[in-house]
């Protein structure tokens, strides 16, 4: 269990430094990394008027990065030229203007991290960072991006997978959730040569080796699975040498 710990610790660590609250960031950007922790409603209130009546006087004209879809990029760049359109900021408004500006940051981060890393194109990556889907679909792509973040995490901080492992991989999670809604319990089969996890499992300690072989094509297949495991299925097996038997064979 204190290995598991530190294997979460370790990737949770590895994922928070991917979305850092540094570099270029733009208006909107710095204002979620500051409003994201807002503890009531009110307060989220009180954040936004303040924001929206400085624009409107001209007190501060920030700039915003080409491409977001949020409202509130909408209203600054119309303070460019003297004009915003009224906002209400009541009912969920304001719940959707920080959400808009959340979804904004999360999907930068997670296309610079695929980018930056080689492991995808801007062009592979547009379906999950449109924004002329709803917001519920937008959610959607953000919790797929995630759940491929962690599984290319994973096997870097865990298994020192290189690039040339991690690449094709990407490439059969970004196949797979252009098609399908988000479902972390979703078990990827990624193909791995021996030679990759030789030095894993020589320096590992499995409880259990499972094992599938298939054979022939369409109907006439026939697959087989062994299961070899150091537990026996059931306690009236136990042998009085387990030092003699350490395995158990299940098929």
């Amino acid at each position: 269990m204190e290995k598991i710990k530190c294997d979460t610790e370790a990737v949770d660590s590895s994922i928070k430094s991917i979305f850092s609250e540094g570099g270029d960031l733009d208006f909107a950007e710095q204002l979620w990394c500051k409003m994201k922790c807002v503890s009531s409603y009110q307060e989220l209130i009180a954040c936004f008027t303040l924001v929206l009546e400085s624009l409107e006087c001209g007190e501060i004209q920030p700039w915003i990065h080409h491409g977001s879809g949020s409202l509130l990029s909408k209203l600054i760049q119309q303070s460019y030229h003297g004009k915003m359109e009224a906002v209400s900021l009541t009912g969920i408004t304001p719940v959707q203007m920080l959400l808009e500006i959340g979804l904004d940051k999360m999907k930068k981060d997670y296309v610079n991290f695929f980018i930056g890393q080689e492991l995808a194109t801007l062009t592979s990556l547009d379906c999950f960072i449109s924004t002329s889907v709803d917001l519920q679909e937008q959610v959607h792509c953000v919790q797929k991006l995630h759940h491929m973040l962690e599984i290319m995490v994973s096997c870097t901080v865990l298994l020192q997978f290189k690039h040339e492992s991690l690449f094709p991989w990407t490439q059969i999670c970004i196949k797979y959730y252009r098609e399908n809604p988000p479902d972390e319990k979703h078990v990827f089969q990624l193909p791995a040569s021996s030679a990759l996890v030789k030095k894993f499992y020589q320096d590992s300690h499995p409880e259990v080796w499972k094992v599938d072989r298939s054979s022939g094509h369409g109907p006439k297949e026939v697959k087989t699975t062994w299961q070899v495991s150091t537990n026996p299925p059931v306690e009236r097996m136990m042998s009085s040498n387990t030092e003699s038997h350490p395995w158990t064979l299940r098929v």
